[in-house]
């Protein structure tokens, strides 16, 4: 037990560093955003290229990884607007977004955190793959659904509606990052030290920050609304995802048990925290910032479990 606390304590006792720091303004509410800007845009490209671009290819990608990781990623996202269509009647709009909450793991702020904890030698590649598959698959299914769902009525093509889905996709830096280090990785490239120093420092970074900037964003939530849809899309996500990695792991070909390992505690973290952001383009603000913080809190014992279980 005192092994799990001291490799969940040090993360929530920084998120929670994060949300007093805002709460009583002595970290002013306004600069949250470029903290993760900077996480974003500088310090997990920073981590993911200095780390990808020096392992060999075979060593950053695991296609059973990406295999259980996407499969069941993409499982639990159906379940979700199967069960929220089911149980409360929504609408493809809302069961998309609920899909959502319950799929995509904050494998960033979160997921890396947590990895370079638990494991003595992390496998950063997983990490790699989780991003792979977040940003380039569960992601841009999701806004196609909501897309797709919302543009109906205006008899919008499904081609029209994947091509800014595609751009955000080509666009985001951490995608950017993974190709551009996979490049350098089959090319052999020699990172110019100075660079690769700079890299790393900027990487070394990227976990404490990401931390510090999930307990600050969380400043201002509320749960509001229908606590049983709330709660049910947060436990969801810490129970479902992970379960749906069990069964694949369990059903699927054997890989690397270490791989296996990560990829049921990275879908046992809570859900990305781009959640509200996305939510309020489609008008669900206030439903997916009260669900992000119903399962930021929940998930120190999802992760408390899953570390007591895996190791």
């Amino acid at each position: 037990m005192l092994s799990i606390l001291s490799t969940t304590a040090p993360i929530f006792i920084i998120i929670a560093l994060g949300f007093i720091a805002v709460r009583t303004r002595l970290f002013p509410a306004e600069a949250v955003a470029g903290l993760g800007r900077f996480v974003i845009y500088f310090a997990l490209p920073a981590l993911i290229f200095s780390t990808v671009s020096q392992m060999a290819f075979s060593e950053v990608i695991d296609r059973h990884y990406l295999l259980v990781y996407g499969l069941g990623s993409m499982l639990a996202f159906v379940a979700g607007i199967g069960l929220s269509k089911m149980l409360k009647g929504d609408s493809l709009s809302q069961g998309a977004i609920k899909g959502m909450g319950m799929s995509m793991s904050n494998s960033a702020f979160v997921g890396l955190p947590v990895l370079l904890l638990a494991f003595d030698d992390p496998p950063t590649n997983a990490f790699a793959m989780n991003l792979m598959i977040e940003n380039m698959v569960v992601l841009p299914v999701a806004l196609i659904v909501m897309e797709f769902s919302q543009g109906r009525g205006n008899s919008q093509s499904l081609g029209a509606i994947i091509r800014p889905v595609a751009g955000r996709v080509i666009r985001n830096p951490l995608v950017i990052a993974i190709v551009a280090g996979v490049l350098a990785s089959l090319a052999n490239v020699e990172v110019p030290q100075v660079l690769q120093d700079s890299l790393d420092m900027l990487g070394r970074t990227s976990a404490t920050v990401a931390l510090f900037f999930v307990g600050a964003s969380l400043v201002g939530t509320s749960l509001r609304g229908n606590i049983g849809e709330i709660g049910g899309v947060a436990l969801g996500k810490l129970t479902l995802h992970p379960l749906m990695m069990v069964l694949l792991i369990w059903l699927l070909p054997d890989f690397d048990p270490q791989l296996q390992t990560a990829a049921i505690l990275l879908a046992a973290m809570p859900m990305a925290s781009v959640y509200p952001i996305i939510g309020s383009l489609y008008g669900y603000r206030r439903l997916t910032s009260s669900i992000l913080l119903a399962g930021t809190v929940l998930s120190f014992f999802s992760i408390s479990i899953a570390l007591a279980v895996l190791f």
